[in-house]
């Protein structure tokens, strides 16, 4: 651990093998900020006892930013489906979410982008006149994203799940830290025309 800290260059963050321990709101399997190797060390020893797992990832740690997540999957009556929404566990529960048909033109990409009713966080807002959380996200860096998820899953058919999160949006860009793909037989579907989800 120490010595993959060493080669990607500090901080890094520390974390847990196994599905158990990816997105877990409490970030039990996780240790972010390490500047040194003592740290590192301290954090493998803590992450390898907690999850019963020898392996501990060791990765750069990303640029601070919004968690937003994009996953395309199947619909029966639409063909693929994108969906866009910030991450976190109140907007999990609220639904939050946004979708669109694939393939994504450029203008429904950043419509896309701009649909959750949490978005105004993309911006700096809080919803509270006046108050801000902090810089507005390159919207443009997701929704460059969010087009190019639409081609690779429009080129490659067999693509029946992809899960991207979570992506980090800053005003510097978006990092993606996870994705999930599932790979099966591309669907036989008898085609009857363009799709639209209104």
């Amino acid at each position: 651990a120490e010595q993959a800290a060493a080669e990607l260059g500090y901080p890094v963050a520390a974390k847990a093998t196994g599905e158990l321990w990816r997105n877990r709101p409490d970030l039990t399997g996780v240790r972010l900020d390490l500047w040194r190797p003592s740290a590192v060390r301290r954090a493998y020893t803590d992450l390898a006892e907690v999850s019963g797992n020898e392996v501990v990832h060791i990765q750069r740690m990303a640029t601070k930013g919004v968690g937003c997540v994009l996953r395309v999957q199947d619909d029966p009556s639409f063909g693929s489906v994108i969906s866009f929404g910030l991450s976190g566990t109140i907007i999990d529960l609220l639904g939050d979410r946004v979708y669109r048909a694939l393939p994504l033109t450029e203008a429904e990409s950043v419509a896309l982008i701009d649909a959750p009713r949490a978005a105004p966080l993309l911006d700096g807002q809080t919803g509270v006149p006046g108050k801000t959380i902090g810089e507005p996200v390159d919207k443009q860096a997701l929704s460059e994203l969010a087009q190019r998820i639409s081609a690779l899953c429009d080129d490659l058919p067999e693509i029946r799940e992809l899960s991207v999160e979570p992506i980090l949006a800053s005003p510097r860009g978006a990092e993606i830290l996870y994705a999930r793909a599932r790979i099966g037989p591309e669907p036989s579907r008898f085609d009857i025309g363009p799709r639209r989800l209104a």
